[in-house]
């Protein structure tokens, strides 16, 4: 038997058959204690934290996003901070090669201290501008991506489809998303900016790829649970939105650490050899 293959997503050393690195997805953080998370680290797991975990993390104050806090630092040695979705492509843009073979994760240092108000990890001014910012950024985001996932309900396969055939075609169409390299290639070719890299080099090792897939399947899935009229919850749909930007890099490094099955399904449909800690 030959020795385990040995990659290195982000700079973080992983071998194939012994995968030990996974994105930290925000229900995992909440739903395990500090001594699962601290057994996870000891037996050689990394966790990679997405920008959006922070986010998340710092959008709101309660005592379960300080005590998370206190759970990330009892890992320190264990976490890497990812470069956000946009670094990403911006590194591909300008290199032509996927982000994670140029970008390297970085250590995450918490120092734990209360603030002038009293509280743990409590957010300088700047950071909370910053934060607020990314609400208001999501605020306006949200709507576009509703739109263009109701621009899916355009394509020939749905609006010639009759209400009971839509189920189907949707599957059909998903499997579309996940199998076929060229057709995704094409659609890429079609909407990519001029400074992006060319149609030909992307494949699912690239985070532009990965994108395109995961916003054709949210797209798919929306249809399919609302309909193209529906108003669905926002809050929802913007936890929804939130996820892709933690599906990407989980895509891209083989693992996610998660506790939400729809999350789940949908890292394993898209990476059936990936490795799901739950």
């Amino acid at each position: 038997m030959g020795e385990p293959s040995v990659s290195f997503p982000f700079g973080v050393e992983t071998q194939r058959w012994f995968p030990s690195f996974a994105i930290l997805d925000k229900s995992f953080l909440d739903g395990v204690n500090p001594a699962q998370l601290q057994d996870y680290a000891q037996k050689g797991w990394t966790f990679g934290v997405p920008e959006v975990l922070m986010y998340e993390q710092l959008r709101k104050r309660d005592a379960r996003r300080t005590a998370n806090f206190f759970k990330l630092h009892s890992i320190e040695n264990s976490l890497v901070r990812l470069p956000g979705i946009g670094e990403m492509f911006r590194a591909e843009a300008k290199t032509l090669k996927p982000a994670s073979t140029v970008i390297r994760a970085k250590l995450i240092k918490l120092t734990v201290q209360r603030g002038p108000s009293g509280e743990y990890f409590e957010l300088s001014g700047r950071a909370q501008l910053s934060t607020k910012e990314r609400s208001a950024e999501l605020k306006t985001k949200l709507p576009k991506a509703i739109d263009m996932w109701r621009s899916l309900g355009a394509m020939p396969e749905l609006k010639n489809a009759s209400p009971k055939e839509i189920p189907e075609m949707i599957k059909e169409l998903s499997l579309k998303v996940r199998d076929d390299r060229e057709d995704m290639r094409g659609f890429y070719g079609n909407h990519r900016h001029s400074s992006f890299p060319p149609a030909e080099l992307v494949d699912e090792k690239w985070a532009l790829f990965r994108w395109i897939q995961v916003q054709l399947l949210a797209g798919l899935d929306f249809i399919g649970r609302h309909g193209l009229k529906a108003k669905p919850n926002q809050e929802k749909l913007l936890h929804e939105l939130l996820d892709l930007d933690y599906l990407i890099p989980a895509l891209l490094v083989g693992g996610l650490a998660c506790r939400e099955k729809r999350f789940i399904d949908r890292f394993r449909f898209l990476r059936p050899d990936g490795v799901v800690l739950r």
